[in-house]
């Protein structure tokens, strides 16, 4: 009876022992085995069969994530796209809040950019706070974009009035 509990007992030491060597990451050489006779109270015994020492794991905690790509620009808040820089031109479209737009260039007009525009696939030119763009986008080797130029003012019409003829009444 006592060789019994004493063979359960080894082996739940052995159990116990064995779950300390869980995988922890670290590199195993080789596991430890076990040998047990439940026939003498002396029988169970643990080999090492490696004698080397488990070199130290070095563990790398700063991990360097991808940086993704710069993403197109946000438009900030409803706006309109220009054929060139301001009023002074015709307005092509108007941008959506939150959209995203295809970057073309820079205006040679300080405070302005060219993108595509996102209806007609075309240039049109938006002033720089109406963008969001993103601090990894490279700007320096953007294209550079003049204005097209303003159309001529036509001179209007004068009016010259036509004379109106006056009755007189008749005695």
């Amino acid at each position: 009876m006592k060789n019994r509990i004493f063979g359960a007992a080894l082996v739940f030491l052995s159990l116990v022992l064995g779950a300390c060597n869980l995988p922890s990451g670290a590199p195993v050489t080789e596991a430890p085995s076990v040998l047990a006779d439940t026939s003498t109270p002396t029988a169970a015994l643990f080999v090492e069969t490696s004698t080397s020492t488990p070199e130290a794991l070095v563990v790398s905690t700063d991990t360097a994530s991808p940086v993704p790509p710069p993403q197109d620009p946000l438009v900030l808040r409803a706006t309109l796209c220009w054929q060139g820089p301001g009023p002074i031109y015709d307005v092509v479209s108007a941008l959506k809040q939150n959209e995203r737009v295809k970057l073309l260039g820079r205006g040679s007009i300080s405070g302005w950019f060219v993108i595509e525009n996102p209806i007609y696939k075309d240039p049109c030119w938006v002033a720089e706070g109406e963008l969001q763009i993103d601090a990894g986008t490279d700007l320096t080797n953007l294209k550079i974009f003049n204005p097209p130029p303003t159309a001529t003012p036509t001179k209007p019409p004068t009016y010259t009035p036509t004379p109106v003829p006056t009755l007189t009444p008749v005695p």
